[in-house]
């Protein structure tokens, strides 16, 4: 009973007998042949193939998964619910923030470090094709790829013809938590009319380029299997896109040490493949050891969320918003590694 508690399985829910269920587990073992070979010989449902953590996501039975958690070199977990780390409504006044201005990031911008030569792999909820989002500051396209880990295909593009089309191209984010993550990290758009040639941009990274990654729906929520799938697609397609910046702007409550966490694992093997990895701290704040998954992985950078108090020029009264994730985590690492504007 420990060890099936240690490892996140819930006894299954009420419904229908469970030989006649399906609930959805992740089955790691030695590697990913060994994990399906075994989901196979209880006859479970193989969903996914997890190569980045040597797993396979399936649909079992308790009495398949029963019968797996007793196999010596294997590890079953429940296939958890993860979302997307919004900003919990509170009416506050619809008022924009300049971000670049607020952080500094206009400085850079000045003398010619505009993310040119970088991409970000944004694992979210899919992408609306906006002009600013989609070209850089010279007009160029620099969206490399588009994969929707739910449906495990690639999205078609403009100049590759459609592998597989949205209801409509180029706005399959019916949620707009990724677009909205997309435009403050990297949106071209000028904020001075007037003189567009000082290049004030409105993006942290206005000429970076984007790869998405869609593994939320339009509710915002998704499931470990197709987030680790996500990133599991990023790492084999890093050396293509170069892609060094992987945004995890999600969240789910830790239910193991950090590193028995399947998700987590796969976060790891991202940064092992040198991606930097950037993590939200978690809407579940203000008290103590409240930092989600993948948050509390020690190698990533997690970010938490201040406010300005709609007064950008004034930095003395910028406060830690309440819903913001605290650490430390329960291994005792010190999280979040830095805050950035979030609080509206």
């Amino acid at each position: 009973i420990l060890a099936i508690a240690a490892i996140g399985l819930m006894a299954c829910s009420e419904g229908p007998p469970p030989e006649q269920r399906g609930e959805s587990y992740i089955v790691q073992g030695k590697d990913l042949a060994a994990a399906r070979a075994a989901v196979e010989s209880v006859g479970g449902e193989i969903t996914h193939e997890l190569g980045i953590i040597r797993a396979v996501a399936a649909r079992m039975t308790c009495s398949q998964r029963d019968q797996l958690a007793k196999v010596p070199g294997l590890r079953v977990h429940g296939n958890r619910k993860v979302e997307v780390a919004k900003k919990p409504p509170k009416g506050e006044p619809d008022l924009g923030t300049v971000y670049p201005s607020l952080i500094g990031a206009q400085l850079l911008h000045s003398d010619g470090v505009t993310g040119r030569g970088v991409t970000v792999a944004m694992l979210d909820t899919g992408w609306d094709n906006f002009g600013a989002i989609s070209l850089d500051t010279a007009g160029d396209w620099r969206v490399l790829d588009s994969y929707d880990a739910i449906q495990d295909v690639i999205v078609g593009l403009p100049w590759r013809g459609p592998i597989y089309y949205p209801p409509s191209w180029g706005e399959n984010d019916i949620n707009g938590h990724a677009t909205h993550l997309s435009s403050i990290a990297l949106s071209s758009g000028n904020t001075n009319w007037e003189a567009p040639e000082e290049g004030l941009y409105n993006g942290i990274a206005p000429d970076a380029n984007l790869v998405v990654v869609k593994a939320f729906d339009g509710s915002g929520q998704g499931t470990y299997a197709d987030v680790i799938r996500g990133i599991d697609w990023v790492v084999q397609n890093r050396p293509t896109y170069d892609i060094r910046v992987l945004n995890c702007s999600f969240s789910a409550e830790p239910r193991s040490h950090y590193w028995d966490d399947p998700l987590n694992q796969a976060v790891m093997a991202a940064w092992q493949a040198g991606i930097v990895v950037v993590a939200s701290a978690g809407n579940t704040g203000p008290d103590p050891m409240t930092i989600g998954v993948p948050g509390n992985v020690p190698y990533i950078i997690t970010v938490g969320a201040m406010s300005d108090s709609y007064t950008p020029n004034n930095p003395y009264d910028d406060y830690l918003t309440s819903f913001s994730s605290t650490g430390p985590t329960h291994e005792g690492f010190i999280k979040p590694d830095l805050v950035a504007p979030g609080g509206h």
